[in-house]
């Protein structure tokens, strides 16, 4: 599994806190059978996805409220097709897809649990509903971190979380929709999390205008900086936290259901 890490280290180096969750996210990922037709939830601009689901093909359908990480998704080879869309409203016929996947989106869907019932309808009897979200046990870990609640409500308006929902909450929001939880795996218990939040603290910090991972990834100062340096300290500081990233007490949820009806 480090090679994995290591593989977003060195693509995603200037982003370290995306680069340590998505990595363990990955590893689930790699493990899924997704069968065709594809629809993925919040593809965003594709370059994570390209990662994320490197070992499963061509995705028929990426779906994005952002127009401008569509432009940005069309470049990437991942989707055969972009589509503008709202998960609360999909623009496709019922029974459209055998799989539909997220990474990390349903948290920041306003009306998450219309957007469940949306893909209920988009899924064939027997498809398969794959995603990943926060657990509420990520605030309880947070808040203990954070110095006030005002720094909490700075970083869930940084990420833009929606929802923080229970594994059972998630369960009984699948049943009402025809959706049976036939597996889930927890990941990110709490010392993982310290050393993300640590790493989410240090990307986000502006020394200026814009935060400190943006002027790493796309400015003229960037450049100055010597990446391979910062991919060794990378890999040295989350190493240690890496072996127990799966783990009951986990901080973030990933669940498969099943359409029965």
């Amino acid at each position: 599994m480090k090679n994995i890490l290591d593989s977003f280290i060195e693509n995603f180096w200037f982003a370290p806190q995306d680069a340590f969750l998505r990595a363990a996210e990955a590893s689930i990922w790699s493990r899924q059978v997704f069968l065709p037709p594809v629809l993925d939830i919040g593809c965003g601009d594709g370059h994570f996805s390209k990662f994320l689901f490197k070992n499963q093909g061509e995705i028929e359908v990426g779906v994005d409220i952002d127009k401008n990480e569509l432009k940005k998704a069309k470049n990437c080879r991942v989707y055969r097709k972009i589509v503008l869309a709202n998960a609360e409203r999909l623009p496709f016929g019922d029974g459209s897809f055998r799989t539909v996947v997220s990474n990390s989106t349903f948290e920041h869907i306003e009306n998450d649990i219309l957007a469940v019932a949306e893909v209920s309808r988009v899924l064939r009897k027997g498809g398969h509903f794959l995603f990943t979200v926060p657990l509420p046990r990520l605030t309880s870990v947070l808040k203990q971190m954070m110095k006030n609640k005002d720094e909490f409500a700075r970083f869930n308006e940084r990420v833009s979380h929606r929802h923080y929902r229970s594994y059972k909450e998630w369960r009984d929001i699948l049943a009402k929709y025809g959706l049976k939880s036939v597996a889930r795996e927890d990941y990110f218990p709490k010392e993982t999390v310290r050393v993300w939040y640590r790493l989410f603290k240090l990307a986000t910090f502006r020394p200026y205008k814009r935060e400190l991972w943006s002027y790493l990834k796309d400015s003229p100062y960037g450049k100055l900086v010597p990446s391979g340096a910062v991919k060794w300290l990378l890999q040295k500081y989350t190493h240690h936290s890496w072996t127990n990233i799966f783990n009951p007490f986990g901080c973030w949820l990933f669940i498969r259901g099943v359409k029965e009806k």
